[in-house]
């Protein structure tokens, strides 16, 4: 019975040589779509390129560099197409029901559609209503929302929708619940 070994095998492969590390580098395209504002900290040159304190941009081919400050939007856990669908749907049957009970969450994030679209109601133009038309799933709902609104909410300038809490958290999943009401 013969025996098996590398050593033959390692024979024949070359030997490796020690190399030294080399650098990727890509030369990405910069990013055109906003405008540089040469006020920004990071964006002004470094008098001493030495100097471990200075401001200067990072080379790594972007011009801009942004963060999410003041975009509150409830992103709801879901595309943009799926939530625009889903507050939708949820300030329809509000508007036709009066109340409706869902997460906390998205009531809180329904509350301003509603204020809008009652806004809109109250102002009773012709392209008030074809925006109403757009966003409301129920022509009919429009129509009598248009007629009813002008009278129940003329001596209010805001806040035409209250979010509760309900004490009973989901079964299932333990969620906060809330009622969404038009006052």
């Amino acid at each position: 019975m013969s025996v098996f070994t590398y050593a033959p095998m390692r024979a024949a492969l070359p030997q490796a040589v020690a190399r030294p590390q080399q650098r990727l580098t890509l030369s990405l395209p910069s990013f055109e779509g906003m405008r540089v504002s040469r006020n920004m900290p990071c964006m002004q040159p470094a008098a001493d390129t030495s100097s471990s304190s200075s401001l200067a941009a990072p080379q790594n081919g972007g011009k801009v560099f942004a963060m999410r400050h003041g975009n509150k939007l409830a992103r709801l856990g879901r595309p943009a197409d799926q939530r625009k669908a889903l507050i939708r749907g949820l300030v329809t049957e509000v508007l036709r029901h009066g109340k409706i009970q869902t997460t906390k969450t998205k009531a809180k994030a329904i509350r301003k559609f509603v204020d809008k679209m009652i806004g809109l109601a109250k102002d009773g133009s012709l392209h008030a209503r074809r925006q109403a038309l757009g966003f409301v799933y129920d022509p009919e709902l429009v129509k009598s929302l248009f007629e009813q609104v002008p009278t129940r909410y003329s001596e209010r300038n805001g806040g035409y929708c209250r979010v509760q809490p309900v004490t009973q958290p989901r079964r299932g999943d333990n969620v906060e619940m809330a009622t969404i009401e038009l006052v």
